[in-house]
């Protein structure tokens, strides 16, 4: 009786073990409350092994969006998963690719690389005029840590082949360059001279997102005549003939 009592708990304790591992990730995530702003489509595998289709945030769509699951770190209230997104080679597509943690309100992440098209950053910035932008963001952390505002990051960002289509033809400006930081909570993206733009500034992305810039601008002499009458809009040139930059 005793033998037959401890293999049958034995073959529940495996047939638990095996519901657990062959969770399928739609049974979960569509009993999650997501939010009116995070919307996702495509659900397929396990919720340890699993793949959405689409996500959308804000309106901004991710697709491909691939995790894989730890067990230990749920052991101590926390959910830790390489996370894949994205195409890399698809220049229109946000793409990323690291390692995430989130316990309760706090984000942290590790060697996370994450490409988002120029326009769609652009495109949010409060320019004078309007201004189609052309080429990708390159965002990479070394480490993060977020709660509820910046901790720490640790990490650079390049604006990869930057252009603009003016009203003649594309207008290239190569590549620039940006540090990244944390500053009383805030998180602080410094941009950095040399480039073709003569730009350096300081953005501040504090945690409800309304973001300042301080920063001045000199164009290249060799850059074309539009891009001069165009940087007029932004008030007079000092002594040193750069432009101000205040948003």
């Amino acid at each position: 009786m005793k033998s037959v009592l401890k293999w049958s708990l034995l073959a529940l304790v495996v047939y638990a073990i095996f519901l657990v591992v062959k969770l399928p990730a739609v049974q979960v995530l569509t009993r999650i409350d997501l939010g009116k702003d995070l919307k996702i489509s495509g659900i397929s595998g396990t919720i340890w092994e699993g793949q959405l289709e689409q996500v959308v945030v804000n309106g901004i769509p991710l697709n491909d969006v691939n995790w894989s699951l730890s067990f230990f770190p749920l052991l101590t209230g926390k959910a830790s998963a390489e996370i894949s997104a994205g195409n890399i080679r698809d220049l229109e597509q946000i793409s990323l690719n690291g390692s995430v943690t989130i316990s309760q309100q706090r984000v942290q992440a590790e060697d996370l690389v994450a490409y988002v098209p120029a326009e769609l950053v652009v495109s949010a910035l409060p320019l004078p005029i309007p201004v189609e932008a052309n080429g990708r963001f390159k965002v990479q952390l070394t480490s993060l840590d977020y709660t509820k505002s910046c901790q720490v990051i640790d990490g650079a960002g390049q604006w990869l082949n930057a252009s603009f289509t003016g009203p003649k033809d594309v207008i290239n400006l190569g590549n620039f360059n940006a540090d990244l930081s944390c500053l009383d909570e805030n998180i602080i993206v410094d941009v950095k001279e040399p480039n073709s733009f003569g730009l350096s500034a300081k953005v501040t992305l504090p945690a409800n997102m309304k973001f300042k810039v301080n920063g001045r601008f000199k164009p290249d002499a060799d850059l074309p005549k539009e891009v001069h009458q165009a940087a007029t809009f932004f008030g007079k040139p000092d002594a040193n003939g750069y432009y101000p930059i205040k948003f």
